[in-house]
């Protein structure tokens, strides 16, 4: 989400616009909505960070706004404008839980410094909000593997276990969802295993999952060892012209036919540009292809069929820019993409938003492919980063959600 984004909403149109103009000047992107309703559209189309409501309009008025705006998990940083001078009705202003407010007329400079202040709280809001989140997310999985061990102790007979826990367990090995779940299907066959002679009798069907699952478990280790080494290991790293980089995006691209086949993807290279064989980046140009290709192969696996994959390359000032969108497939919750508390979670080892598998891609499915790209690009002083953002390119349609992957790398 782009942290400048502010929604104005005001009725007077000739005094919204003049303070359009004064915000753009000192950098904010400022969208118009001539009334509350229109600005409660906006929103639930696309939250903003900071809304700036005026309090007397027709349709919905101010504080009826800040009401509905209330009521999102994600809350704005909200200032309102009003003619009002009474220390009464300010003071029920304030108490609706609003950043600031200001007396018209408004001065622009003003206003200018306390969305500044205003951006800066609403990013430690968020920041505070996606950390109480990750907790919630990690206690949840520790009380679920305590379920399991709960149920899965004292079984006796394996026939007569609970049928929901095998099922369970076969779901969550066949999604590779972690290792905790090895130890539970390895104390069921502590319980279950009949003795005969010096052999025990382990249950048919237990043993296929228990032999299914080492060779998951065995591939995922060899990838830790990967990351381990990536982060670790004496990994050349070289200068390459952005040019060179370029070339070798566009042959790995041609390397990913096969991928795009799987659901009838398009995918599109942004064109080269003339000045990028004026500037280097420091990598290790393998590393950086084994990167890209991992990221374009989740963006295929979690795209609809039969969409478009756009890379997109290109210089911002002093960093080298790729960025890969695609849009993305609704979950089992009806959510498309990634959910904001989720953002920084993507990269966590074992993480996965779906519950789907993608056996005709190849892949682990165990949640270390984006941990994997992180620790490559950590090794280039690189940042990458995974979320929503909303297209509004075409206005005959609704605007509808992407995913951008963005991979940042510093230029000399």
């Amino acid at each position: 989400m782009n942290d400048k984004r502010i929604l104005l909403a005001e009725d007077d149109i000739i005094s919204a616009r003049l303070l359009q103009d004064s915000l753009t000047s000192f950098g904010f992107q400022v969208t118009l909505a001539e009334d509350g309703r229109k600005a409660m559209e906006y929103y639930t189309q696309s939250p903003f960070p900071i809304v700036i409501t005026d309090y007397d309009m027709p349709e919905m008025n101010g504080s009826q706004l800040i009401d509905f705006l209330k009521e999102d998990d994600d809350e704005p940083i909200i200032i309102v404008l009003t003619n009002h001078k009474e220390t009464s009705l300010i003071i029920e202003i304030m108490k609706k839980g609003i950043f600031d407010y200001l007396v018209k007329p408004i001065e622009a400079e003003e206003l200018s410094l306390k969305l500044t202040h205003a951006i800066e709280i609403y990013h430690m809001r968020r920041l505070d909000r996606i950390t109480k989140r990750e907790r919630e997310i990690r206690l949840e999985g520790h009380l679920d593997w305590t379920k399991w061990k709960e149920r899965a102790g004292g079984t006796g007979d394996f026939k007569n276990l609970n049928q929901n826990l095998f099922e369970s367990l076969k779901t969550s090995f066949n999604q590779g969802t972690g290792f905790g779940a090895i130890v539970s299907l390895l104390k069921i066959v502590s319980d279950t295993a009949k003795r005969e002679g010096d052999d025990y009798r382990i249950d048919a069907e237990l043993m296929d999952l228990i032999q299914t699952n080492s060779v998951m478990a065995e591939k995922a280790l060899s990838t830790f060892s990967e990351i381990e080494f990536i982060l670790n290991g004496n990994i050349e790293i070289k200068k390459v012209s952005v040019s060179e980089v370029y070339e070798d995006i566009k042959n790995l691209i041609a390397e990913l036919s096969p991928i795009l086949k799987i659901k009838n993807h398009q995918l599109y290279l942004s064109e080269k540009k003339a000045s990028f064989q004026n500037f280097d980046v420091k990598i290790n140009p393998e590393y950086l292809k084994t990167a890209i290709y991992e990221i374009i192969t989740n963006a295929c696996k979690f795209s609809i069929p039969d969409s478009s994959i756009h890379v997109v390359v290109y210089l911002e000032r002093n960093t080298f820019v790729i960025s890969v969108y695609n849009i993305p497939v609704s979950n089992s919750d009806r959510i498309e993409g990634i959910p904001l508390p989720y953002e920084n979670m993507v990269f966590e080892p074992f993480f996965r938003l779906t519950k789907f598998v993608y056996d005709e891609f190849k892949t682990l499915d165990f949640g270390l492919g984006l941990t994997k790209v992180e620790s490559i690009l950590k090794r280039f002083n690189a940042k990458v980063e995974i979320r929503n953002i909303i297209d509004h390119l075409n206005a005959k349609s609704n605007p509808r959600t992407k995913v951008i992957c963005r991979i940042s790398i510093q230029t000399d």
